[in-house]
């Protein structure tokens, strides 16, 4: 039986009725079973909760929230539909323009490292068929409510009419309460998300020309997506084949003589058309002027496992040369298929090139009110030559340098003036992998990450965010900003991998067409969105991880309030406790979807490693060197028994009430303060 992504696409012409449709592949009719799983239940575990029980969702107004329903069948699913009209309540409704339906299904089975698991690619239209994965034939239809900022609170219902060939009908009712309190705007959020669009990576995935009109409307839909998380990062390079995997430079070089040249911003200024338009107003534009072939540390650090004796070669072949561009051939104003070396950064005609660049850059920036949003990158576990640091401080006016690497510097440090490279530049932004901070225990001390002045993120390396369950992906903004991070950086958007094998199989992303410029295991290896057949689309743990950064939002307001002395009498004792207990019962209950057992973490307080069970491992393993190793059989097991039994419990525990007094109490610390946006 052949395995298949997706085939022939129909255009749903209604919202949330689904229809199903069970093949066979013999005479006997296809088992079909229709079964309501919540978003933090694992729709491919096996089990089914063998109930089609009322789609309940719990939301604030100005959020998006969604449920789902499972559909599985013995063979594969045919003409799966689905339609709704509004939701109301007591003679007010939300319109069905705020309803969204989409169809989750599986990455193909030929996709291999990285794939994420599970019902995670959300389809904007109705499959054609979907084909067995593995034993299983399965899908979801997702509902997606988007609040209206003005909607009253209070229960909203609707349903959910379902049908299959063969099968009656069934209404399946859906809940959806609505909490008075209104979610920041997106672009307002404090909750740091990091994503990386790749514009390469579309075009080799849907075969179209880099720049092309068809190019920019798939641009537009990755901006459009990652701006529901609230990402606010823009990499412009101005380098031609960089680890982002760019096979151009934004900014084309025009020789005009030996050493001389004119710039062309026309890439450079759409593509920042195109990011404020879908995305929102960059809090964060980093230039790409510098990668680890030029310096000659690279020959012997972050050398890449994959490619690596060609990665090795080439950038002994680079040493000497400095960083190369994309140029406009003077007769044809096209740009060169190869790229251009210019002049070391040491070279003392370098900066008669690269000043008046930077200052051209400036004046655009400065024009869009983005000025004071510029960074230079990108800086790995190998970092720039002393000479070329101050170089490109001189030359760029003393730019903050961003960083995605493995060691962590900045945390601490003053956000400006920290002089981090070699004491003559600032270091600006930092995701990194190694000793990433957490509190366990809230009756310690809280931390709160968000409110750190440095930008420090931590950066889940090696695939993590693909791998993970769609609840550790909604719970992964919440362990940061409690911790010492304000959020999550360097997470793949649409950089998923496009080139093929002679197998017709994905075997790489667009950077690994540039070895020399791997990173090691500080690549891209992460994807939130994925291709649909017209484009990219959102995923599973894209929704998880938005409605896990909405929650963090509420979070926020609340310990901004309780932080304030003033705020907090004006709460009052009663409120001001409600909300503390709270706050620490959902701590509590994130913590125990990595270890189950309350006694083990009450003793915990700050830990640091990469990730929270290694943190919980690390800091256990100092007092018992008993301990088998992290990596050994017997701890690997322990961590998976944990992992299983933790998220059993948090979906049985009354996640959704949880969430509904989360933003409950948001609401009324907003009304005690005054009118939104007066909270200190």
């Amino acid at each position: 039986m052949k395995m298949m992504f997706w085939v022939k696409v129909k255009t749903a012409t209604a919202m949330l009725t689904v229809a199903v449709t069970a093949a066979t592949l013999s005479a006997e009719p296809a088992a079909v079973q229709l079964w309501t799983s919540d978003l933090v239940s694992d729709a491919q575990a096996g089990k089914s909760s063998g109930k089609l029980g009322p789609i309940t969702i719990v939301g604030a107004r100005g959020g998006a929230f969604s449920g789902r329903v499972v559909v599985e069948s013995t063979a594969p699913i045919k003409g799966l539909r689905g339609s709704a009209g509004s939701f109301s309540m007591e003679g007010t409704r939300i319109p069905p323009e705020n309803v969204r339906v989409r169809y989750a299904v599986c990455f193909d089975g030929t996709w291999s490292r990285w794939r994420p698991q599970g019902l995670d690619i959300l389809l904007e239209s109705p499959p054609g068929e979907v084909a067995p994965y593995g034993r299983k034939v399965q899908a979801a239809v997702w509902v997606t409510v988007q609040v209206p900022k003005g909607a009253k609170p209070g229960l909203y219902k609707g349903s959910l009419k379902v049908q299959a060939v063969g099968l009656p009908a069934k209404t399946v009712p859906v809940e959806l309460k609505v909490a008075d309190w209104t979610v920041p705007d997106n672009q307002d959020f404090r909750t740091w998300v990091g994503m990386i669009q790749s514009p390469d990576s579309l075009a080799l995935e849907y075969d179209v020309p880099l720049w092309s009109d068809k190019h920019w409307e798939l641009i537009a839909k990755s901006f459009s997506h990652m701006k529901v998380v609230g990402c606010r990062i823009v990499f412009v390079p101005i380098l031609c084949r960089t680890n982002f995997g760019n096979a151009e430079s934004m900014v084309r070089w025009i020789p005009k003589g030996k050493n001389r040249f004119d710039y062309d911003f026309t890439i450079m200024e759409k593509y920042l058309d195109a990011a404020e338009k879908h995305l929102g107003k960059p809090k964060l534009v980093v230039f790409q002027v510098w990668d680890v072939y030029l310096t000659s540390r690279s020959l012997q650090r972050s050398v890449p496992f994959r490619d690596r004796e060609e990665a090795k070669a080439i950038r002994q072949s680079l040493q000497g040369k400095g960083p190369r561009v994309t140029v406009v051939a003077p007769q044809t104003g096209k740009p060169e298929a190869e790229p251009f070396y210019l002049p070391p950064f040491e070279d003392p005609a370098s900066m008669a090139m690269w000043r008046p660049l930077f200052a051209e850059l400036r004046k655009r920036m400065r024009g869009r009110g983005l000025e004071k949003t510029m960074m230079l990158g990108m800086i790995a576990d190998v970092e720039p030559t002393k000479e070329q640091t101050a170089f490109l401080q001189k030359a760029s006016g003393g730019l903050q340098w961003a960083k995605h690497a493995h060691p962590g510097r900045l945390l601490g440090k003053p956000a400006v003036g920290n002089k981090l490279l070699h004491k003559i530049a600032d270091l600006g932004y930092e995701a990194h992998v190694y000793g990433v901070g957490y509190q366990v225990n809230p009756d310690k001390g809280r931390h709160y990450g968000w409110r750190h002045p440095e930008l420090v993120v931590r950066f889940a390396r090696n695939g993590w965010p693909n791998m993970i369950s769609d609840l550790q992906v909604r719970l992964l903004p919440m362990f940061n900003i409690t911790g010492d991070q304000r959020g999550i950086g360097r997470v793949g958007a649409d950089v998923w991998y496009v080139i093929k094998d002679k197998r017709g199989q994905r075997a790489g992303a667009a950077y690994h067409r540039y070895p020399e410029v791997l990173w090691r295991n500080l690549d891209i290896e992460s994807w939130m969105l994925a291709p649909g057949p017209d484009g990219p689309v959102a995923t599973a743990r894209l929704e998880n991880l938005r409605e896990g950064v909405q929650l963090c939002e509420a979070r926020i307001a609340i310990e901004k309030a309780l932080l304030d002395p003033a705020s907090k009498a004006k709460l009052g004792a009663k409120l001001a406790a409600d909300c503390e207990a709270l706050l620490n019962e959902r701590q509590r209950a994130m913590w125990r979807t990595v270890w189950p057992v309350q006694a083990d973490l009450d003793k915990e307080g700050v830990v640091r490693a990469r990730n929270p069970i290694e943190s919980l491992w690390t800091s256990w393993t100092k007092k018992d060197k008993s301990l088998p190793g992290f990596w050994d059989a017997a701890a690997r097991k322990a961590r998976r028994d944990a992992a299983a039994e933790g998220r059993t419990w948090f979906a049985a525990s009354g996640w959704q009430a949880r969430d509904e007094k989360l933003f409950t109490l948001a609401g009324e610390v907003e009304r005690k303060l005054g009118a939104p946006g007066t909270m200190p």
